[in-house]
Protein backbone atom coordinates (compact mmCIF):
# COMPACT_ATOMS: atom_id res chain seq x y z
CA UNK A 1 0.00 0.00 0.00
CA UNK A 2 1.55 3.36 -0.80
CA UNK A 3 2.56 5.89 1.63
CA UNK A 4 -0.31 8.67 1.99
CA UNK A 5 1.19 12.35 1.71
CA UNK A 6 2.08 14.11 5.07
CA UNK A 7 -0.82 15.94 6.85
CA UNK A 8 -0.18 19.87 6.24
CA UNK A 9 -3.21 22.13 7.58
CA UNK A 10 -5.37 23.59 5.27
CA UNK A 11 -6.21 26.35 7.68
CA UNK A 12 -4.52 28.94 7.91
CA UNK A 13 -7.19 29.82 10.79
CA UNK A 14 -6.11 27.53 13.04
CA UNK A 15 -5.42 28.60 16.90
CA UNK A 16 -1.76 28.36 17.87
CA UNK A 17 -3.01 25.74 20.31
CA UNK A 18 -3.13 23.09 17.58
CA UNK A 19 -0.70 24.16 15.63
CA UNK A 20 1.67 23.50 18.67
CA UNK A 21 -0.51 20.19 19.71
CA UNK A 22 -0.15 18.92 15.86
CA UNK A 23 3.57 19.25 17.01
CA UNK A 24 3.39 17.62 19.93
CA UNK A 25 2.10 14.96 18.14
CA UNK A 26 4.43 14.54 15.27
CA UNK A 27 7.46 14.67 17.62
CA UNK A 28 6.46 11.93 20.11
CA UNK A 29 3.47 12.84 21.84
CA UNK A 30 0.33 10.01 21.29
CA UNK A 31 -2.61 11.35 20.40
CA UNK A 32 -4.32 11.99 23.51
CA UNK A 33 -0.86 13.25 25.19
CA UNK A 34 -0.28 16.08 22.30
CA UNK A 35 -4.16 17.03 23.06
CA UNK A 36 -3.33 16.98 26.86
CA UNK A 37 -0.59 18.49 27.11
CA UNK A 38 -0.80 21.87 25.47
CA UNK A 39 -3.43 22.89 28.04
CA UNK A 40 -1.24 21.49 31.03
CA UNK A 41 -0.25 25.28 32.34
CA UNK A 42 -3.94 26.46 32.21
CA UNK A 43 -4.14 23.53 34.92
CA UNK A 44 -0.85 23.92 36.85
CA UNK A 45 -0.14 20.65 36.02
CA UNK A 46 2.96 19.35 35.41
CA UNK A 47 3.85 18.73 31.82
CA UNK A 48 5.37 15.26 32.53
CA UNK A 49 2.82 13.86 34.58
CA UNK A 50 0.37 15.00 32.05
CA UNK A 51 2.06 12.99 29.55
CA UNK A 52 1.84 10.25 32.24
CA UNK A 53 -2.41 10.47 32.58
CA UNK A 54 -2.84 10.70 28.75
CA UNK A 55 -0.41 7.71 27.83
CA UNK A 56 -2.40 4.54 28.04
CA UNK A 57 -5.40 6.42 25.92
CA UNK A 58 -3.27 6.54 22.62
CA UNK A 59 -4.28 4.46 19.88
CA UNK A 60 -7.88 4.32 20.93
CA UNK A 61 -7.21 3.24 24.64
CA UNK A 62 -4.46 1.20 25.09
CA UNK A 63 -4.07 0.87 21.18
CA UNK A 64 -7.32 -0.99 20.88
CA UNK A 65 -8.91 1.02 17.90
CA UNK A 66 -11.80 2.30 20.34
CA UNK A 67 -12.80 6.02 21.03
CA UNK A 68 -9.73 8.59 19.41
CA UNK A 69 -7.23 9.30 21.87
CA UNK A 70 -7.69 13.00 20.79
CA UNK A 71 -11.13 12.76 22.50
CA UNK A 72 -10.14 11.05 25.66
CA UNK A 73 -7.14 13.62 25.68
CA UNK A 74 -9.75 16.14 24.97
CA UNK A 75 -12.34 14.43 27.90
CA UNK A 76 -9.44 14.81 30.19
CA UNK A 77 -8.90 18.79 29.91
CA UNK A 78 -12.67 19.49 30.23
CA UNK A 79 -13.07 17.43 33.34
CA UNK A 80 -10.31 19.45 34.39
CA UNK A 81 -12.53 22.66 33.49
CA UNK A 82 -15.83 21.87 34.20
CA UNK A 83 -15.39 18.96 36.41
CA UNK A 84 -16.57 18.26 39.86
CA UNK A 85 -14.72 18.63 43.00
CA UNK A 86 -16.82 16.62 45.72
CA UNK A 87 -18.65 13.56 45.33
CA UNK A 88 -21.77 14.98 45.55
CA UNK A 89 -21.76 17.74 42.67
CA UNK A 90 -23.77 16.17 40.25
CA UNK A 91 -24.15 19.37 38.22
CA UNK A 92 -20.39 20.15 37.13
CA UNK A 93 -20.48 16.66 36.63
CA UNK A 94 -23.48 16.95 34.02
CA UNK A 95 -22.12 19.70 32.46
CA UNK A 96 -18.44 17.79 32.19
CA UNK A 97 -20.84 15.46 30.05
CA UNK A 98 -22.30 17.56 28.08
CA UNK A 99 -19.24 19.34 27.11
CA UNK A 100 -17.55 16.04 26.31
CA UNK A 101 -20.29 15.16 24.09
CA UNK A 102 -20.51 18.34 21.97
CA UNK A 103 -17.23 17.73 21.45
CA UNK A 104 -17.34 14.21 20.31
CA UNK A 105 -20.38 15.07 18.15
CA UNK A 106 -18.23 17.81 16.39
CA UNK A 107 -16.25 15.72 15.36
CA UNK A 108 -18.26 13.16 14.07
CA UNK A 109 -19.75 15.61 11.99
CA UNK A 110 -16.30 16.44 10.49
CA UNK A 111 -15.05 13.15 10.15
CA UNK A 112 -17.84 10.32 9.92
CA UNK A 113 -17.08 8.66 13.57
CA UNK A 114 -14.98 8.74 16.90
CA UNK A 115 -13.51 5.13 16.39
CA UNK A 116 -9.97 4.80 15.79
CA UNK A 117 -10.81 1.57 13.69
CA UNK A 118 -12.66 3.61 11.43
CA UNK A 119 -10.93 6.49 11.16
CA UNK A 120 -7.50 4.96 10.16
CA UNK A 121 -9.47 1.70 8.53
CA UNK A 122 -7.32 -0.39 10.48
CA UNK A 123 -8.25 -2.12 13.68
CA UNK A 124 -4.92 -1.63 15.63
CA UNK A 125 -5.50 -3.96 18.40
CA UNK A 126 -4.45 -6.39 15.37
CA UNK A 127 -0.54 -6.49 15.17
CA UNK A 128 -0.54 -6.94 11.52
CA UNK A 129 -2.59 -4.43 10.77
CA UNK A 130 -0.90 -1.97 13.02
CA UNK A 131 2.07 -2.53 11.28
CA UNK A 132 0.75 -1.77 7.92
CA UNK A 133 -0.84 1.41 9.69
CA UNK A 134 2.81 2.36 10.06
CA UNK A 135 3.92 1.24 7.08
CA UNK A 136 1.34 3.06 4.92
CA UNK A 137 2.17 6.35 6.65
CA UNK A 138 -1.44 6.77 8.47
CA UNK A 139 0.01 7.96 12.13
CA UNK A 140 1.56 10.86 9.92
CA UNK A 141 -0.90 11.57 7.59
CA UNK A 142 -4.50 10.99 9.14
CA UNK A 143 -3.77 11.26 13.07
CA UNK A 144 -2.51 15.21 12.89
CA UNK A 145 -5.74 16.06 11.26
CA UNK A 146 -7.85 14.52 14.08
CA UNK A 147 -5.11 16.32 16.77
CA UNK A 148 -6.30 19.72 14.87
CA UNK A 149 -9.81 19.34 14.79
CA UNK A 150 -9.94 18.11 18.41
CA UNK A 151 -8.18 21.50 19.56
CA UNK A 152 -9.72 23.74 17.25
CA UNK A 153 -12.73 22.24 18.56
CA UNK A 154 -11.78 22.88 22.46
CA UNK A 155 -10.51 26.41 21.13
CA UNK A 156 -13.63 27.43 19.58
CA UNK A 157 -15.63 25.94 23.11
CA UNK A 158 -13.26 27.66 25.69
CA UNK A 159 -13.91 30.90 22.90
CA UNK A 160 -17.27 30.79 23.44
CA UNK A 161 -17.30 30.12 27.07
CA UNK A 162 -15.09 33.07 27.82
CA UNK A 163 -17.29 35.16 25.56
CA UNK A 164 -20.29 34.03 27.55
CA UNK A 165 -18.46 34.66 30.84
CA UNK A 166 -17.74 38.36 30.26
CA UNK A 167 -21.43 39.07 28.77
CA UNK A 168 -22.45 37.88 32.20
CA UNK A 169 -19.81 39.71 34.04
CA UNK A 170 -21.08 42.82 32.46
CA UNK A 171 -24.80 42.05 33.29
CA UNK A 172 -23.40 41.95 36.68
CA UNK A 173 -21.63 44.88 36.44
CA UNK A 174 -24.30 47.00 35.49
CA UNK A 175 -27.03 45.73 38.03
CA UNK A 176 -23.92 46.57 40.68
CA UNK A 177 -24.08 50.20 39.11
CA UNK A 178 -28.01 50.06 39.38
CA UNK A 179 -28.21 49.04 42.52
CA UNK A 180 -25.41 50.99 43.78
CA UNK A 181 -27.42 54.12 42.37
CA UNK A 182 -30.47 52.93 43.93
CA UNK A 183 -29.04 54.00 47.12
CA UNK A 184 -27.10 57.13 46.37
CA UNK A 185 -27.38 58.53 42.51
CA UNK A 186 -23.67 59.97 43.48
CA UNK A 187 -22.31 57.26 44.31
CA UNK A 188 -19.15 57.28 42.22
CA UNK A 189 -18.34 60.53 43.65
CA UNK A 190 -19.06 59.73 47.38
CA UNK A 191 -15.42 57.90 48.42
CA UNK A 192 -16.76 54.69 49.54
CA UNK A 193 -14.15 52.40 50.84
CA UNK A 194 -15.00 49.27 48.92
CA UNK A 195 -12.10 47.83 49.74
CA UNK A 196 -12.98 47.80 53.57
CA UNK A 197 -16.23 46.57 53.05
CA UNK A 198 -14.15 43.37 51.22
CA UNK A 199 -11.72 42.56 54.41
CA UNK A 200 -14.56 42.98 56.46
CA UNK A 201 -16.67 40.54 55.05
CA UNK A 202 -13.21 38.54 54.97
CA UNK A 203 -13.25 37.96 58.77
CA UNK A 204 -17.18 37.29 58.86
CA UNK A 205 -16.62 34.75 56.13
CA UNK A 206 -14.05 33.64 58.24
CA UNK A 207 -15.98 33.08 61.24
CA UNK A 208 -18.57 31.29 59.22
CA UNK A 209 -16.15 28.74 57.77
CA UNK A 210 -14.09 28.41 61.66
CA UNK A 211 -11.21 29.11 62.82
CA UNK A 212 -10.78 28.71 66.35
CA UNK A 213 -8.74 25.46 68.08
CA UNK A 214 -10.12 25.80 71.11
CA UNK A 215 -13.91 25.07 70.15
CA UNK A 216 -15.40 22.27 67.74
CA UNK A 217 -16.59 24.22 64.72
CA UNK A 218 -18.01 22.73 61.70
CA UNK A 219 -18.31 25.17 58.54
CA UNK A 220 -21.18 26.52 57.70
CA UNK A 221 -20.56 26.56 53.56
CA UNK A 222 -23.77 27.66 52.57
CA UNK A 223 -23.36 30.95 54.55
CA UNK A 224 -19.23 31.10 52.81
CA UNK A 225 -20.72 31.39 50.08
CA UNK A 226 -23.38 33.93 50.95
CA UNK A 227 -20.49 36.05 52.26
CA UNK A 228 -18.17 35.31 48.89
CA UNK A 229 -21.47 36.59 46.85
CA UNK A 230 -21.49 39.84 49.33
CA UNK A 231 -18.09 40.19 49.12
CA UNK A 232 -18.67 40.39 44.70
CA UNK A 233 -21.01 43.33 45.45
CA UNK A 234 -18.25 45.06 46.77
CA UNK A 235 -15.52 43.93 44.30
CA UNK A 236 -17.80 45.04 41.83
CA UNK A 237 -17.95 48.32 42.82
CA UNK A 238 -14.53 48.39 43.31
CA UNK A 239 -13.81 47.56 39.42
CA UNK A 240 -16.42 50.23 38.21
CA UNK A 241 -14.37 53.04 40.03
CA UNK A 242 -11.26 51.54 38.89
CA UNK A 243 -12.08 51.23 35.06
CA UNK A 244 -12.80 53.57 32.26
CA UNK A 245 -16.10 51.63 30.86
CA UNK A 246 -17.58 48.65 32.04
CA UNK A 247 -16.10 47.01 29.21
CA UNK A 248 -12.50 47.52 30.93
CA UNK A 249 -13.88 46.48 34.17
CA UNK A 250 -15.53 43.32 32.68
CA UNK A 251 -12.05 42.89 31.12
CA UNK A 252 -10.00 43.00 34.38
CA UNK A 253 -12.54 40.80 36.13
CA UNK A 254 -12.77 38.23 33.65
CA UNK A 255 -9.09 38.18 33.53
CA UNK A 256 -8.73 37.44 37.26
CA UNK A 257 -11.49 35.20 37.14
CA UNK A 258 -10.22 32.92 33.97
CA UNK A 259 -6.52 32.42 35.77
CA UNK A 260 -5.75 29.39 37.36
CA UNK A 261 -5.81 29.64 41.02
CA UNK A 262 -2.84 28.41 43.20
CA UNK A 263 -4.79 25.51 45.67
CA UNK A 264 -4.36 26.92 49.10
CA UNK A 265 -5.93 26.05 52.58
CA UNK A 266 -9.54 27.48 52.78
CA UNK A 267 -8.04 30.05 55.98
CA UNK A 268 -5.63 30.80 54.43
CA UNK A 269 -6.73 31.90 51.05
CA UNK A 270 -8.98 33.91 52.87
CA UNK A 271 -6.41 35.83 54.79
CA UNK A 272 -4.30 36.24 51.21
CA UNK A 273 -7.65 38.06 49.94
CA UNK A 274 -8.12 40.35 52.95
CA UNK A 275 -3.92 41.08 52.86
CA UNK A 276 -3.87 42.24 49.15
CA UNK A 277 -7.06 44.21 49.60
CA UNK A 278 -5.60 46.00 52.65
CA UNK A 279 -2.57 46.92 51.06
CA UNK A 280 -3.84 47.52 47.55
CA UNK A 281 -6.78 49.01 49.00
CA UNK A 282 -8.68 47.67 46.03
CA UNK A 283 -10.13 44.47 44.82
CA UNK A 284 -8.08 41.54 44.23
CA UNK A 285 -9.77 39.19 42.11
CA UNK A 286 -7.04 36.41 41.27
CA UNK A 287 -7.12 36.22 45.18
CA UNK A 288 -11.06 36.26 45.42
CA UNK A 289 -10.57 33.47 42.53
CA UNK A 290 -8.72 31.51 44.85
CA UNK A 291 -11.00 31.67 47.48
CA UNK A 292 -14.37 30.65 45.10
CA UNK A 293 -11.67 27.67 44.42
CA UNK A 294 -11.35 27.00 47.83
CA UNK A 295 -14.78 27.01 48.66
CA UNK A 296 -15.56 25.08 45.92
CA UNK A 297 -17.61 27.67 44.04
CA UNK A 298 -17.40 27.85 40.50
CA UNK A 299 -18.39 30.94 38.27
CA UNK A 300 -22.15 29.68 37.20
CA UNK A 301 -23.18 29.58 40.60
CA UNK A 302 -21.58 32.75 41.44
CA UNK A 303 -23.38 34.25 38.74
CA UNK A 304 -26.58 32.78 39.44
CA UNK A 305 -26.60 33.42 43.34
CA UNK A 306 -25.48 37.31 42.49
CA UNK A 307 -28.12 37.82 39.90
CA UNK A 308 -30.77 36.58 42.26
CA UNK A 309 -29.75 38.58 45.47
CA UNK A 310 -29.47 41.33 43.26
CA UNK A 311 -33.09 41.33 41.46
CA UNK A 312 -34.44 40.73 45.22
CA UNK A 313 -32.44 43.77 46.29
CA UNK A 314 -34.41 44.97 43.89
CA UNK A 315 -37.91 43.77 44.37
CA UNK A 316 -37.75 44.63 48.08
CA UNK A 317 -37.31 47.95 47.56
CA UNK A 318 -40.10 48.39 44.83
CA UNK A 319 -41.97 46.29 47.71
CA UNK A 320 -41.55 48.52 50.85
CA UNK A 321 -38.70 47.55 52.15
CA UNK A 322 -37.90 51.23 53.23
CA UNK A 323 -40.94 52.06 54.56
CA UNK A 324 -41.96 48.61 56.63
CA UNK A 325 -44.16 47.49 54.61
CA UNK A 326 -42.27 44.81 52.64
CA UNK A 327 -43.37 40.65 53.56
CA UNK A 328 -40.51 38.81 54.24
CA UNK A 329 -42.12 35.43 54.90
CA UNK A 330 -45.30 34.16 52.86
CA UNK A 331 -46.74 30.26 52.73
CA UNK A 332 -44.18 29.73 55.95
CA UNK A 333 -40.54 30.65 54.19
CA UNK A 334 -38.47 33.41 53.76
CA UNK A 335 -38.18 35.42 50.47
CA UNK A 336 -34.77 33.69 50.43
CA UNK A 337 -36.36 30.44 50.33
CA UNK A 338 -38.42 31.22 47.16
CA UNK A 339 -35.46 32.82 45.26
CA UNK A 340 -33.67 29.70 45.72
CA UNK A 341 -36.95 27.82 44.45
CA UNK A 342 -37.14 30.37 41.79
CA UNK A 343 -33.33 30.27 40.74
CA UNK A 344 -33.04 26.65 40.19
CA UNK A 345 -35.93 26.48 37.72
CA UNK A 346 -34.96 29.59 35.42
CA UNK A 347 -31.87 29.14 32.67
CA UNK A 348 -29.04 31.44 33.80
CA UNK A 349 -27.80 31.61 30.10
CA UNK A 350 -30.72 33.22 29.02
CA UNK A 351 -30.26 37.13 28.16
CA UNK A 352 -33.49 37.43 30.08
CA UNK A 353 -32.29 35.89 33.07
CA UNK A 354 -33.17 38.83 35.97
CA UNK A 355 -35.87 40.20 34.24
CA UNK A 356 -37.32 36.33 34.27
CA UNK A 357 -36.22 36.12 38.57
CA UNK A 358 -38.11 39.40 39.28
CA UNK A 359 -41.26 38.57 37.62
CA UNK A 360 -41.67 35.47 38.92
CA UNK A 361 -41.08 36.90 42.45
CA UNK A 362 -43.60 39.15 41.21
CA UNK A 363 -46.05 35.87 40.84
CA UNK A 364 -45.40 34.46 43.73
CA UNK A 365 -45.30 37.46 46.37
CA UNK A 366 -48.82 37.77 48.30
CA UNK A 367 -51.24 39.95 46.29
CA UNK A 368 -52.51 41.73 49.43
CA UNK A 369 -49.40 43.16 49.98
CA UNK A 370 -49.50 44.66 46.26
Amino acid sequence: MPEEKQYKTDNPQAPATAVEAVDRFCNGCNCSQSVLTVYADRYSLDEGLAMRIATGLGGGVGRMGGVCGTLTGAALVLGLELGPQSRNDRAAKEAAYAATRWLQEGFIQRHGSNQCRELLEKDLSNEAQYLEARASGLFKTRCPKYVETVVTLLDEWFNEKMSNMKQKILTMLELQDAMNRKVNDDWREAGYAWYRAIWTECAEMLDHYGWKWWKHQKPDMQQVHLEIIDIWHFALSDLILHSDSMESAAALALEGLSQTAEAVDFRESIEQLAMSTIQTQSADIKKFTQVMNAADLDFDELYKTYIGKNVLNFFRQDHGYKDGSYIKIWQGREDNEHLADILASLDDDSPSFSDDVYQRLAAVYPSNAM
